[in-house]
């Protein structure tokens, strides 16, 4: 008589509950469980989170670290990663402050400009010498935090003259602060560019794999090259924003900034590997952070260990949601 012999079932392991959240994460949902949940959980904190003031302090706060999680998200889509854009604004709020009695709005394309311009440099380094990303832009971090220092004297510069060029970022159009609904129209138009034409597949294509893509006949360094120089002028917006809100700059003033940013890429949910997410769901991380910012202040976490938090999260984001199967790393 035949037997059959049956297959006992596969245990289950501790990774398929981080498995279904990768999915989760992977699907776009979990950034958007996550800011209601930190909604909720600030409200019934402090009841007064919800005024229209303070969600409009909210955003204001919010602006200029999504305009830098924006840029870093086109960088880590193609599997890279940019350490230099927060240092960059640092250095853009700077230059900023000392032109803009001079030259008024012409200032801010001259900034805008200058650093995209810089992001270009910085791609076409990295896509000539092939060293990884997080080498070069490490090495630009400490030239940009260099050249601020020394353009500010190691000072704060407060900016009187020409500030009314710029001083109309944080007026409120029907109670909203134009420098957010700025964010969004940028935000827009990046999710557009990456939708309708072809770069924003190749961009995703470079990140899954980038010798595949390149055997496709994808032109790998142009987009490159592309994904750092627009980090870069986002980092130039987020400086003119850095300055109108604070009315000064400092050769630190955007450098906090540097992990909040790359947080809010990760908790948003694009893999830190590359080729999966985009600026939508960098929006909602930016939001995350931005939030959680204010919950840590409303409980008295001091300032000084907040980044601790932060690096916490990304490093608890990369393990819940890595795909190790891949085993990609960062270019």
């Amino acid at each position: 008589m035949a037997t059959t012999s049956q297959t006992p079932p596969e245990a289950r392991t501790g990774t398929e509950g981080t498995s279904r959240f990768r999915r989760l994460h992977e699907a776009g949902a979990a950034p958007f469980f996550v800011l209601a949940a930190l909604v909720v959980a600030v409200g019934a904190y402090d009841s007064s989170f919800f005024r229209a003031a303070s969600l409009i302090s909210l955003l204001e706060q919010a602006a200029p670290l999504t305009l830098l999680a924006i840029g870093e998200a086109l960088v880590v889509l193609t599997g890279r990663i940019d350490l230099s854009n927060a240092g960059l604004a640092s250095l853009a709020g700077v230059v900023l402050a000392h032109g803009l009695g001079s030259w008024g709005p012409a200032a801010v394309a001259l900034v805008v400009v200058g650093a995209a311009l810089c992001g270009t440099l910085i791609g076409v380094i990295h896509t000539t010498t092939q060293v990884p990303s997080f080498i070069i832009t490490l090495g630009f971090l400490g030239m940009f935090a260099g050249l601020s220092l020394s353009a500010s004297r190691a000072d704060s510069i407060l900016v009187t003259d020409g500030y009314g060029s710029i001083e109309w970022i944080f007026f409120r159009i029907f109670g909203l602060p134009i420098s957010y609904l700025l964010v969004l129209v940028a935000a827009l138009a990046l999710m557009a560019w990456m939708k309708a034409l072809p770069i924003g597949r190749r961009v995703r294509a470079i990140g899954l794999n980038e010798r595949a893509a390149a055997y496709s006949g994808i032109r790998t360094r142009g987009i490159v090259i592309a994904v750092f120089t627009a980090s870069a002028a986002l980092a130039g917006l987020a400086a003119v924003f850095q300055v109108a809100r604070l009315q000064s700059a400092g050769a630190t003033t955007s450098d906090a900034l540097l992990l909040p940013a790359i947080a809010a890429v990760i908790v948003g949910g694009t893999a830190i590997s590359g080729g999966i997410g985009g600026v939508g769901r960098t929006l909602c991380g930016a939001l995350v952070i931005a939030l959680l910012r204010v919950g840590l202040d409303l409980v008295g976490i001091n300032a000084a260990f907040q980044p601790i938090l932060y690096g916490a999260i990304v490093i608890m984001a990369i393990a819940a949601t890595a795909d190790r199967r891949r085993g990609a790393t960062v270019a």
